[in-house]
């Protein structure tokens, strides 16, 4: 049975104690890495919809980094792919996801140089996605409580009465939200709930422009199979008459190149006329004054237009020199 996963000869880091560019940061001392190793899987990129593309071995704490190594799973769509960016140095971070958090501090003795938000002092994740570069925003910015409700980090800086808050966080918020110095708390709290409106607002709006992009690719991929039946009934129509078919070659062209009208076109473009035996043997000796007839000679001579179809059919090049002569003058 061949093998549907790799082992990375590589451990990455999945988290450390520093500030992240989101301007909080965890705690590896709190982090409980039992309850990752309990289902230690990723994603690429934190897609979690493109299916489960690895999970975590050897999951250890170094000084201050947990550490572990990626088992990547080949089964997946892109499994090949994101072994070897893996391996060959391009795909080079780790990044934490679905971040539950149990505790959370904004103590200010805690806080380190250029952090802004709270020291998680008690977590754990869901996942950890390889990805091209750290922090990603799709997985640092979204953090749950056990009970899975999902957090942001205003919430957690005013999920206190905001009386009890130092000054200095308060000064940070109004900062942050673009809002005068001398703002209120009701004047903060107020704005934080217009920005989760409008928040909740636009993803109903993307969701209901989801849907509409989704009716109108049905209607425009209806509208292209009609047009593709019409352009193949129109060719083997032709082809037809011209006696380059067969009515049942007719039907088996038709559904070998239901989707494929370009292809049938060349095709039939290659396929000669169906000439009778007697047919050949007059086009073994040419009439040569038939070969200087003009298209008023056709039609004058031959009123049943047999010659001027047999022209089309086989020699399509004077065909249409003579159309154009008499049609496009």
């Amino acid at each position: 049975m061949i093998d549907k996963f790799k082992k990375i000869d590589r451990q990455y880091v999945l988290s450390d104690s520093s500030v992240n560019e989101y301007g909080f940061r965890l705690l590896t001392s709190g982090y409980q890495i039992d309850s990752f190793r309990k289902n230690p899987i990723g994603y690429y990129m934190h897609q979690r919809e493109d299916g489960i593309a690895l999970k975590w071995e050897d999951l250890h704490i170094n000084d201050d980094k947990v550490i572990g190594t990626p088992v990547v799973n080949l089964a997946n769509s892109r499994g090949e792919q994101t072994c070897n960016e893996a391996e060959n140095g391009f795909l080079n971070a780790a990044s934490v996801g679905h971040i539950v958090v149990l505790e959370y501090s904004m103590d200010k003795e805690m806080m380190l140089p250029g952090q802004t938000g709270p020291t998680i002092t008690k977590w754990y994740n869901k996942e950890c996605s390889l990805v091209d570069i750290p922090g990603n925003c799709n997985a640092l910015t979204r953090l749950y409580d056990v009970n899975e409700n999902m957090l942001n980090l205003v919430d957690m800086n005013i999920g206190k009465p905001l009386t009890q808050m130092p000054k200095s966080t308060i000064a940070q918020l109004n900062e942050t939200l673009q809002l005068s110095d001398n703002s209120n708390e009701n004047e903060l709290v107020l704005t934080v709930q217009n920005l989760v409106a409008k928040t909740q607002h636009l993803e109903t709006e993307n969701k209901a422009l989801s849907a509409d992009k989704h009716k109108l690719q049905q209607q425009l991929d209806e509208i292209n199979n009609i047009r593709r039946k019409y352009e193949i009934t129109a060719l083997l129509d032709r082809a037809l008459e011209d006696k380059k078919i067969t009515t049942e070659l007719r039907g088996k062209l038709a559904a070998d190149y239901a989707a494929n009208p370009e292809g049938l076109k060349a095709l039939l473009a290659a396929m000669p006329a169906y000439r009778t035996i007697a047919e050949q043997l007059n086009s073994q000796r040419p009439d040569m004054a038939e070969a200087q007839w003009e298209w008023d000679d056709y039609e004058k001579k031959d009123p049943a237009g047999n010659k001027l179809k047999d022209l089309r059919a086989n020699d399509p090049v004077r065909y249409k020199e003579l159309f154009e002569r008499k049609f496009a003058a």
